[in-house]
């Protein structure tokens, strides 16, 4: 099993163990107390350590950097590093049907 905050190389690729790369990170940050409901998500990051910089950064105290898959076949990273989100999930209803 593969850590949240492990590194990849290939987000968009299948791992060398046949297990399918998140193609970005988010961080969910909790509402104080036991409860660990959700306050608020953040999805667009493109490493764990980037999601961990960004809940540092922001002074969260409680939260939690999670890999995020979607239902598309495959994604090419565009030069920059960043796959924009919008057209990942516009690509996932089309192969959908539309539903």
């Amino acid at each position: 099993m593969r850590s949240a905050t492990e590194p990849t190389t290939s987000p968009a690729t299948i791992g060398d163990d046949g297990e399918r790369l998140p193609i970005l990170y988010g961080v969910v940050r909790f509402e104080p107390g036991d409860d660990r409901r959700v306050r608020d998500t953040t999805i667009t990051f493109d490493s764990p350590a980037s999601a961990e910089l960004f809940a540092v950064e922001s002074g969260w105290h409680d939260y939690q950097v999670c890999p995020l898959f979607f239902f598309v076949d495959t994604v090419t990273m565009p030069a920059a590093g960043r796959v924009l989100l919008g057209a990942a999930l516009a690509r996932s209803v089309r192969r959908a049907g539309g539903r």
